[in-house]
């Protein structure tokens, strides 16, 4: 069962569940993070790259134009500035809905865990593939979450995947996943792959914000408690990656793999066990090597 929309850009709402006017609370926290306070020329960042406007992400997803209920059949819009075609991918009984998040503002409520073929998956797919293609240029990824307490155990269902393209056996790949309630971010190129997994085990009951940033040879690993009111936690790995070319490749995955044929894997689904949220990828103009 899909459920299908055309979406638009279109300019963000002056106020996001706490985010910032100007851009995502993924660019925003990672310029924290790699700036902190009082950072400027002198600490070696160019002064003429540090904006008070941060860019728009060419894909935001929110929900928060949706009710509560069933989200088959439903439209989805987006944010961001580039246009997009977005899916909602269902195998066997849809169980896939749209409920109350974090500070009043609507969540995707994605299937529970099952661990047989006969359960319900649901991910999201987006399209078009051309700004979906990192290239050599920097970019950053992630989205705010809320894991099941069971998640994952069976070849069917042995992981939890957030945000990703590209498969494990293809030259190109970024993905955000939690393995055993632990986040790591992946990113695979033409010159190798960086992995950056965090020691954090996540709290079934909280909501947190995951971010990965790819720039030169570095993926840099975000994870914030969004109640703890306490620095994120940040796992840096450097290697070469080279340029991630995907023009052609799988699409944009949300919450569960995707194949070739742009459908759900069955026999390896990865499915997230739990909410989603704010969903994000801003791809900058800038080259990162």
């Amino acid at each position: 069962m899909t459920g299908k929309a055309v979406v638009k850009g279109r300019m963000m709402p002056t106020t996001t569940k706490g985010w910032t006017v100007a851009g995502t609370a993924v660019v925003a926290l990672l310029l924290t993070a790699a700036c902190g306070p009082g950072a400027g020329g002198e600490a070696g960042v160019d002064p003429a790259a540090v904006s008070d406007t941060p860019p728009q992400p060419q894909l935001l997803l929110t929900f928060d134009d949706q009710q509560p209920g069933p989200a088959a059949g439903r439209e989805l819009h987006g944010d961001g500035a580039a246009a997009a075609t977005i899916d909602l991918l269902s195998v066997n009984k849809p169980t896939t809905t749209f409920e109350r998040g974090r500070d009043g503002g609507i969540a995707l409520r994605l299937p529970a865990y099952s661990g047989t073929q006969k359960g319900s998956f649901a991910a999201l797919r987006v399209e078009p593939e051309e700004w979906l293609s990192p290239g050599a240029s920097e970019f950053t990824f992630g989205a705010d979450i809320r894991l099941d307490g069971h998640s994952g155990g069976s070849t069917v269902d042995d992981g939890d995947n957030v945000l990703q393209r590209g498969l494990f056996a293809d030259s190109a790949q970024f993905k955000i996943q939690v393995d055993k309630h632990r986040a790591s971010c992946v990113v695979r190129g033409t010159d190798g792959a960086v992995t950056a997994k965090s020691k954090l085990a996540l709290d079934p009951a909280r909501w947190y914000r995951l971010a990965c940033r790819r720039l030169d040879n570095t993926v840099t690993l975000t994870v914030a408690d969004l109640a703890a009111g306490t620095a994120p936690a940040e796992v840096t790995k450097t290697g070469p990656i080279g340029s991630l070319d995907m023009i052609g490749s799988e699409p944009l995955a949300i919450g569960a793999k995707i194949g070739e044929d742009g459908e759900i894997i069955r026999s390896s689904t990865d499915q997230f066990n739990g909410r989603i949220d704010n969903v994000s990828y801003l791809r900058s103009d800038r080259p990162a090597g």
